[in-house]
């Protein structure tokens, strides 16, 4: 909903009340439910107060450092003491007396967890305790992993959950011998496991009361980006040394898949594309997933190494499978017709049957060339022809530049020079913009 369209909202519900066609309660329940709507300096108060608690946090840890030789050991570990107790305090009494300031919350959560983290610093550097710095940030977060709900504030959760990520990748064992980076710490993965679930209660709070809120896109970005680095960093595992890499094509479609489905069911916040991480995550995944297997040259890459039998049999590949059924079904009930991006959702098959063709011999691997391009070709042009049935512009342009990119892509293949490239580069502009602007005119679509 726009902000205009909250407002005309917010007009006319007392009226609905009194007429009663909405009780006081639904129409409170219809507010809470735009609320993030609600106005744009209210979103842009949140920003700003966030940055700016970010950054009075940063000037104070810069301050100390600039004099740290000059405080002994009692005026240090007082300093940590006061900046710890006096954040505490400020969050409780936003929370007690500005409660309705989303703002000010937020930004006193952001400002509490940033003083977490200088006083352990100045307490750790003070008393030599040791330790190393995976030990310092697990610490940090077993200190701040409740602020979200003692609050709330998203802009602390947003830091517990990169936090999080941080310390769970530098446990993972079998990722950090791989990057020859030897890192250990006091917190079991069960641990770990039951902090990720607090955040992840708290998100799932937030999305059932606050969802269209600012604050709970803000969560979303963070859940979105945290988690695809955790599956990278779990593909980079299972790839190692090249031993299941065709099992790593489908693993990642489907991942990249499964994001644009949660978000087209569930996870969105708006129309605007900030508005919705999930699936754009998913989409521009899937679809570059696609586009860089597009050229006759790229089967190259993947029978010169020495490969193992792909092991589709794989714990993440099956997991992956699972819910992407689940969501698949669900898909198909919610939308009951083949969707514009189909191209999208059927990336898990179209590189599974990839896969079967590239296991095959050495002369199947053009087959196998050929299919996924088709499928390529196909998807986008029915991106096109359901963006001209829509009366949707951005649609047909997406299909239009996948195609395109498509065939620059076997262009930049071929031995031509780099003029002949250039001017190909050229044409094809030229091209998109008198055909968009036929389109326009022609069927009078919309962006």
């Amino acid at each position: 909903m726009s902000k205009e369209n909250y407002q005309w909202l917010e007009k006319e519900l007392p009226s609905w009340v009194k007429e009663g066609i909405v009780t006081h309660e639904g129409a409170n329940t219809l507010l809470r439910r735009y609320e993030g709507e609600k106005s744009s300096h209210r979103s842009s108060g949140i920003a700003f107060s966030l940055l700016g608690f970010v950054l009075v946090g940063l000037g104070i840890i810069s301050i100390l450092a600039y004099n740290w030789d000059e405080l002994g050991h009692i005026e240090r570990t007082l300093l940590a003491l006061c900046l710890l107790v006096s954040s505490q305090m400020f969050s409780f009494w936003v929370k007690w007396y500005r409660a309705d300031d989303s703002a000010l919350l937020e930004g006193s959560g952001v400002f509490w967890f940033l003083m977490i983290g200088a006083s352990l610093a100045i307490i750790g550097q003070t008393y030599h305790l040791g330790g190393n710095l995976n030990d310092f940030l697990s610490t940090w977060l077993l200190l701040s992993f409740a602020l979200p709900w003692l609050l709330p504030s998203s802009g602390a959760a947003f830091l517990v959950i990169v936090l999080w990520s941080v310390v769970w990748v530098s446990n993972r064992s079998p990722f950090t011998t791989i990057i020859d980076l030897h890192t250990d710490s006091f917190l079991s993965p069960w641990i770990l496991m039951m902090i990720a679930l607090s955040w992840v209660a708290y998100y799932g709070v937030q999305l059932k009361h606050k969802k269209m809120a600012n604050t709970t896109l803000l969560l979303s970005w963070a859940v979105a980006l945290c988690v695809f680095l955790l599956f990278i960093v779990e593909v980079v595992i299972e790839t190692y040394e090249m031993r299941h890499l065709r099992n790593a094509l489908i693993c990642l479609a489907l991942f990249f898949t499964i994001y644009y489905m949660l978000g087209k069911l569930y996870l969105s916040h708006g129309e605007k594309t900030w508005q919705r991480p999930f699936e754009r995550i998913g989409k521009l995944g899937a679809l570059l997933l696609l586009l860089f297997h597009v050229s006759f040259k790229s089967y190259q890459w993947m029978i010169e190494k020495p490969l193992a039998e792909s092991n589709l049999g794989s714990i993440l590949s099956i997991t992956l499978g699972v819910f992407f059924i689940g969501l698949f079904v669900m898909f198909v009930r919610t939308y009951k017709r083949i969707p514009s991006e189909a191209l999208v959702v059927a990336t898990p098959l179209i590189f599974t049957i990839y896969t079967l063709l590239q296991n095959q011999t050495a002369t199947s691997h053009y087959a196998a060339m050929f299919f996924i391009n088709f499928s390529l070709l196909l998807g986008a042009s029915w991106m096109i022809f359901c963006g001209a049935k829509e009366s949707k512009i951005g649609l047909i342009n997406q299909g239009m530049i996948l195609i395109a990119l498509t065939i620059w892509i076997h262009f930049m293949d071929a031995n031509f020079d780099l003029i002949a490239k250039g001017v190909a580069f050229i044409v094809t502009g030229m091209l998109f913009l008198v055909v968009n602007a036929f389109i326009r005119r022609r069927f009078k679509v919309e962006a």
